[in-house]
């Protein structure tokens, strides 16, 4: 605890100048100096001091545990998945805000605010908060510099920047067993990034770590989702026995509990196996039955719209794939956003309009491949796209999207950068033109 914080901090609240705080006491210049922490003050004066000011340093003590005790409860809240209860914490610590500034837990305070940004995924809070702490950030402990980069790759992965969310990440992987008594989320984070890049190996991997560690802390929500990382894992590499087994058992806890968050992401995901092993019915069907437990017009929503229409395409239900996304793409405002020009990417495929699909990729899907769509599908336009100027003999197109559908995979496994930077070439790209 910093006393000469405090004293300034009760001074202030009681209206007090310093002049009346330390007249007969200590000069103006030395009570300044206390206060600024640029001098201490001996026993004798601390007493008169905190006696004219009406406090004890007891008292004082015992608030500057209670705000660290509500603090370190907060962030396993949040850890948790425990919203209602980081929410209440949350109101509780804005009351001794003012107070923690005034401690050696400023910094520590609003890091644990933007934990608690990142976990609504108001990201425009997160950012305001961010850069006024980011200010400060010389002055940061290690711990606190660890928290830092902890949040930041946090940030950057929810919001898909996942190259830069793993540079965060890994620059802190030396200290994260020596923290993950304070902070138990560094792997779980770490896994699903690599999922993300489609490190499986390297996801699976963290998986197990994280998964070690909350079931050493017994977080029960965690456990579930990290169970869920790795069976979506096992579904990319093959392993689809093992995918299976995990989601059945995350699908039984899920409906026991009455869970429907878990159970929506159970079933997809067992769509997703079905697909791809090509058991496009059962895919279909799971897919079908995950849309029912999700909040319609959100984006887990859409994302499962996505696969299902994926799926019936490939299953040569066309028709019925199209009906599905016109009403999906009629509920969605914004047509430049990427979910919109995602779901109308597979609407154009599903009509079987080939030129106006391409058309349409090259003008607005490109744009979204690398940060937002599955690599698959994302390779699979991009190879679409070079097929068709082979067919046109327009060689050269073609080449050049065959160089960037390879680029996207090699991206995707290595991270070096976007393989959709199309504003530095003079290759012709206009289909309208190539007819």
């Amino acid at each position: 605890m910093s006393i000469g914080k405090v004293i300034y901090y009760h001074r202030r609240k009681q209206n007090k100048t310093q002049e009346q705080l330390c007249q007969g006491i200590c000069s103006v210049t030395h009570l300044s100096k206390i206060e600024n922490n640029v001098k201490d003050a001996n026993p004798k004066t601390l007493k008169l001091l905190c006696e004219r000011l009406q406090i004890s340093l007891d008292e004082e003590n015992k608030k500057n545990e209670l705000i660290r005790q509500k603090l370190d409860l907060f962030y396993e809240s949040i850890e948790r998945l425990h919203q209602e209860k980081a929410t209440a914490l949350y109101k509780e610590l804005q009351e001794y805000k003012e107070y923690a500034h005034c401690s050696d837990m400023i910094y520590l305070f609003e890091l644990y605010m933007l934990r608690y940004y990142l976990s609504l995924e108001d990201f425009r809070a997160f950012e305001k908060s961010s850069a006024g702490i980011h200010r400060y950030a010389s002055k940061f402990s290690a711990f606190e510099s660890y928290v830092w980069d902890l949040l930041q790759g946090i940030y950057y992965g929810k919001i898909e920047q996942y190259p830069k969310a793993l540079l965060y990440l890994s620059r802190i992987e030396g200290q994260a067993d020596q923290y993950q008594t304070k902070i138990s989320e560094y792997y779980y984070f770490r896994s699903a990034l690599h999922g993300h890049l489609c490190h499986y190996s390297l996801s699976i991997h963290y998986a197990y770590k994280a998964l070690q560690v909350f079931q050493h802390t017994n977080n029960f929500l965690r456990i579930v989702y990290i169970k869920m990382i790795l069976a979506v894992n096992f579904i990319y590499i093959g392993e689809f026995e093992k995918g299976r087994e995990i989601l059945l058992q995350i699908l039984t806890e899920a409906d026991m509990l009455k869970d429907n968050e878990t159970m929506a992401l159970s079933l997809h995901n067992l769509g997703f196996l079905y697909y791809r092993q090509g058991v496009l019915e059962e895919a279909v069907k799971y897919y079908t039955q995950a849309l029912q437990f999700k909040e319609m017009h959100s984006s887990s929503y859409y994302i499962t719209i996505s696969y299902l229409a994926e799926a019936l395409i490939a299953h040569s239900k066309n028709e019925t794939a199209m009906e599905l996304l016109k009403i999906s793409l009629a509920s969605i405002k914004d047509q430049r956003s990427p979910r919109y020009i995602e779901l109308n990417i597979l609407y154009l495929e599903a009509a079987g309009q080939k030129k106006l699909l391409i058309q349409y990729l090259i003008k607005y899907g490109l744009a979204i491949i690398e940060e937002h769509m599955p690599t698959d599908r994302g390779s699979k336009y991009l190879q679409m796209i070079a097929a068709y100027y082979e067919e046109k003999q327009d060689f050269r197109s073609a080449n050049h999207y065959l160089r960037i559908a390879n680029q996207h995979l090699k991206n995707q496994l290595f991270n070096i950068g976007s393989p959709v930077e199309l504003k530095k070439t003079n290759v012709h790209n206009d289909p309208n033109k190539r007819d």
